[in-house]
């Protein structure tokens, strides 16, 4: 009997996916710098800091690795803020889920104030009971561990728990932590 529900933000609720695979070519744009055709196949396999990395001294951008993560950070922030949506089945699930009286948890890969910023602006910021960031805890969805932890914090055993997620890396991982998962497929 399934107790919890954990739903992940980026591509399952918000579509975000797209912002992100462009990311940093929209970052160098605002910068008035010209991207190469193939600058996401190129940073795809890198971890945020190290594509900052990247940008920072294949770009030749100006003040400090610092200076460069933070205007990336701002940018990001401001799609939060201002034009990402919700896809449109996402509220109706979220409310439909809420009627059946069991905890609705947010577990999120993505730093708290981007997320605070959209689900605040979308309106369904009162939707969860509590609000997990993966960074926050030193785990991330890759990982079966958070997903049992975040179980263990919310009372319930993994297979009492419906982990609701479009990534292959953290579906692997609910599953491998004993939950059960809705996956979503938004952008294949």
């Amino acid at each position: 009997m399934i107790k919890l529900h954990i739903f992940d933000c980026d591509g399952t609720l918000l579509d975000s996916m797209r912002m992100w695979d462009d990311f940093s070519s929209d970052y160098l744009r605002s910068l008035g710098i010209e991207p190469p055709e193939d600058l996401a196949k190129t940073l795809d396999p890198l971890t945020f800091p190290d594509a900052v990395k990247y940008l920072h001294d294949h770009f030749g951008l100006e003040g400090t690795l610092e200076d460069t993560r933070k205007g990336m950070m701002d940018r990001a922030l401001w799609h939060y803020q201002n034009d990402l949506e919700l896809f449109p089945d996402a509220k109706e699930e979220l409310l439909h889920v809420r009627t059946l009286g069991q905890p609705v948890i947010l577990l999120t890969n993505s730093p708290r104030n981007l997320i605070d910023a959209c689900l605040t602006r979308t309106g369904i910021i009162d939707q969860f009971d509590r609000i997990f960031i993966s960074d926050e805890l030193g785990m991330s969805k890759d990982d079966p561990a958070i997903f049992r932890w975040v179980c263990d914090e919310m009372g319930v055993e993994p297979a009492e728990a419906l982990v609701y997620e479009d990534s292959d890396f953290a579906i692997e991982a609910a599953r491998e932590a004993g939950c059960w998962v809705k996956e979503y497929d938004r952008y294949r």
